[in-house]
């Protein structure tokens, strides 16, 4: 895989390594979703779970099952297109973080998430910066182009810089969802929350697809 262009960040202060793709699938009739390399290993398990009245409607396990520690949750809002973002075990009440990621657009065509991102040296973190979710018919991960008829290829726009730092393309298939490819390096946790945040848009808006269609007499599909 070609390196990506080099980009210097005035906050971090340093090139951006290569982007890293990761390949996202929901198999078919499983509650889960599955975050993998493109060389088929394993990464993250996320489990969906459509009716917990206090549970949060995500959480993604660091390993290949709902066994593996969990590293981030991701809350639904009830009547509200808006999302609680967990980093961390929800369980951990002291050492959980939670994130809001609020929608700004109709049918959730831009999301908002802030979070603290390292410092030049990443031994700390100095700066809280606002990333946005952005629908997108052109932006295209590595070495492929986007669905322009989909309504699941999303961007995501460091607000300070302008910069794009992630891009999700949806794949038509029957379990693969899609291929994430993140372009900058703002340490783990930015990672994880990038990850939980995309597969936690994706399966509302497969929620509303799926309710939308059964309302119209055409089942549950939508994924």
């Amino acid at each position: 895989m070609a390196p990506a262009t080099s980009s210097t960040d005035p906050q971090v202060g340093r090139q951006r390594p290569p982007s890293r793709l990761y390949r996202i699938s929901r198999p078919a009739f499983h509650m889960h979703y599955e975050v993998k390399t493109t060389d088929d290993q394993m990464l993250y398990y996320t489990k969906v779970s459509a009716f917990g009245m206090n549970k949060p409607d995500m959480t993604m396990h660091a390993g290949n099952s709902p066994a593996a520690p969990i590293v981030a949750a991701c809350k639904f809002l009830k009547l509200s297109r808006h999302y609680k973002m967990a980093l961390g075990d929800p369980n951990d009440v002291r050492n959980v973080q939670w994130e809001d990621m609020m929608s700004l657009g109709s049918f959730q065509s831009k999301l908002r998430f802030s979070m603290k991102v390292p410092d030049r040296h990443q031994t700390g973190y100095s700066e809280r910066r606002a990333f946005l979710w952005k629908r997108t018919s052109h932006e295209a991960v590595e070495g492929s182009s986007p669905l322009r008829a989909s309504g699941r290829n999303f961007k995501l726009v460091d607000e300070k810089t302008g910069n794009v730092v992630a891009v999700f393309n949806r794949e038509i298939s029957f379990s693969k969802c899609g291929v994430l490819e993140i372009k900058a390096d703002y340490g783990q946790d930015f990672e994880i929350m990038v990850i939980n945040s995309c597969v936690g848009q994706y399966e509302r808006i497969r929620r509303r697809n799926s309710a939308a269609a059964g309302a119209g007499g055409g089942g549950g599909g939508g994924g």
